[in-house]
């Protein structure tokens, strides 16, 4: 899709305007319910690729897991099913399972059904026999011995949601902009500052009657702090994470129903049917922070071979997963049926950043929000932002947004920040925030 004006073109507009940066599923999403309101506000997307998704919405394995040990997420996903449910092919509901062979493994599927049902989530205890009948590539029944099923679970197709989103967007009066944003430039505004200019390989921006929002993921640490003079003083510990994904060959689609997402606890490794291939991830293994570059696909650690082999000795079809890497050159063009690290982020708490950063007047994140609650998550900005609460009670919509409060991590050191989020990689589907 072509920019629909230019930088000239926005210096030369005087109305009220939301400027977006980052083009993926959560800056599309913001886009979209932002224009639905009726407001004065010139709406404008800019990322560095208007045709090609570069950051984590282009790899992402399409999980959307309602529950979650924090309520809070556990409350965004829910709203972001029901928005995806409305996209022409871009949800399928088609279950999720967990499964376990421990004892403690048990205890904690039994407790993630009764939170399930307090959320007002389906989830069923089966046996390893129905499990296996559900996934039969996946699942050798003599294999597990405790199984929960999330009926209303499924997989989202991210990059038809972000086109759905644009388009949409687009047919309202959004602009978009093809610009590589570089940083920023702030200006003292009373006891805060406010963003002044913001920076792009094209050609700066004046954005100081603008409002700011970065919903740009694994490059929103390096963003705010690419000066010598950083746009917040307050830390913003958003975390860029290699992380293996696989897949088999090409094969015929599967003649019955898709399989659910499945997932072995005890193992930190999941599955999921494509369609015409199957795919493989695993946290199973030391976490890795990354300085991602151009895409958010990084070199290969040679280290993930054994991780993947590893990982699939776990399912039944183990053998038709590859788990030799291939993308050793972060430059080099990704092929989209090979192994490959695809970066995404963490943070100490694992929940998203997402509201008004405090110190900067103008400034809003909306950042390290992963597909499971992007449209959650963008609904509830959307109406922050706005001040419409039509949709929702305003204390509802407070707690969520003190809980994802940019400056919650105010005053604690960067280095045990740090610490804390590579801490939480590898327990990332059981978090507890």
């Amino acid at each position: 899709m072509p920019s629909t004006l230019n930088i000239e073109q926005l210096n030369t507009n005087s109305s009220p305007r939301i400027i977006i940066v980052g083009g993926g599923i959560v800056g599309a999403a913001l886009a979209f319910h932002l224009s639905k309101a009726k407001s004065e506000n010139h709406i404008i997307l800019i990322d560095k690729s208007l045709e090609t998704l570069l950051g984590s919405t282009g790899h992402a394995p399409g999980f959307v897991g309602q529950l979650n040990e924090s309520p809070v997420l556990t409350r965004l996903a829910k709203d972001t099913v029901q928005d995806y449910l409305t996209i022409p092919g871009g949800f399928e509901t088609v279950g999720g399972l967990e499964l376990s062979s421990t004892p403690p493994g048990l205890e904690a599927l039994k407790r993630r059904q009764k939170t399930a049902h307090a959320a007002g989530l389906p989830a069923e205890l089966v046996t390893p026999e129905v499990a296996a009948s559900l996934a039969p590539d996946f699942i050798e029944s003599n294999s597990i011995e405790h199984c929960l099923h999330f009926p209303s679970d499924g997989t989202a197709n991210a990059g038809v949601i972000t086109s759905y989103y644009v388009n949409q967007a687009r047919a309202r009066g959004v602009d978009f902009l093809e610009a590589a944003v570089t940083g920023f430039v702030t200006k003292k505004d009373n006891e805060t500052s406010k963003i002044a200019t913001i920076k792009t390989a094209s050609g700066d921006i004046n954005s100081e009657g603008s409002t700011v929002i970065l919903a740009t993921g694994i490059w929103t640490s390096s963003l705010i702090s690419s000066d010598n003079t950083p746009v917040t003083q307050l830390p913003i510990p958003i975390v860029p994470v290699a992380h293996p994904y696989t897949f088999t060959p090409p094969r015929a689609r599967r003649a019955d129903a898709a399989y659910p997402f499945v997932r072995w606890l005890d193992h930190h490794v999941y599955a999921r049917d494509h369609g015409d291939r199957d795919g493989l991830g695993t946290y199973d293994h030391p976490p890795m922070q990354v300085d991602p570059t151009e895409s958010a696909i990084g070199s290969w650690p040679s280290s993930f071979d054994q991780v993947l082999s590893e990982a699939a000795s776990h399912l039944k079809n183990k053998s038709d997963f590859l788990v030799q890497g291939q993308n050793k050159n972060p430059e080099e063009p990704y092929v989209a049926d090979k192994p490959f690290n695809g970066i995404f982020s963490i943070t100490p708490d694992n929940l998203p950043f997402a509201g008004r950063v405090p110190d900067v007047k103008n400034l809003w994140l909306a950042a390290a929000i992963w597909v499971t609650t992007a449209a959650g998550t963008a609904k509830l900005l959307a109406r922050e932002i706005l001040g419409n609460g039509e949709h929702s009670t305003a204390s509802e919509d407070k707690a969520l947004l003190d809980a994802l409060n940019p400056a919650r991590f105010q005053g604690i050191e960067a280095g045990l920040l740090l610490r804390q989020s590579l801490s939480k990689y590898n327990d990332i589907y059981n978090r507890e925030a």
